[in-house]
């Protein structure tokens, strides 16, 4: 028996989009569906580097970006961060300011700018922008 899958965008499965069935290790069919850059669906884009250091006085840490889909911040210091996902003043232990422990880390979905502060010292912290 054989099963072509393979589909990019809607259409037919007669056209030629066809490929080979694969099986995962225990021999089941493998279904999947890829984007146009032949990707998995639901595939996140490469992301930007955004790490850098917190200071204790709040600091933009990425701007405004309208293409972005969100953000992850992980806390590598030894200090508590402070995010303002809102663009506002970080400020830690105040409304709109998340802490972030040390190796603790967030998402956040926004495009609008975000800044950061370090509760003690400077604190770095690794972010990817998508």
């Amino acid at each position: 028996m054989w099963f072509g899958i393979f589909r990019s965008s809607p259409g037919t499965l007669t056209d030629g989009g066809q490929s080979q069935p694969r099986l995962d290790a225990k021999g089941a069919l493998v279904v999947s569906s890829e984007d146009g850059s032949g990707n998995p669906q639901g595939t996140l884009p490469a992301g930007t580097d955004r790490s850098g250091s917190a200071a204790t006085s709040s600091g933009q840490i990425v701007a405004a970006n309208s293409a972005r889909k969100g953000l992850e911040i992980q806390n590598i210091g030894a200090n508590n961060i402070g995010i303002n996902e809102f663009g506002g003043t970080a400020e830690i232990g105040t409304a709109g300011t998340y802490t972030i422990a040390p190796g603790a880390s967030m998402k956040i979905r926004t495009n609008r700018a975000v800044t950061a502060i370090a509760a003690t010292g400077t604190t770095a912290f690794t972010a990817t922008e998508w």
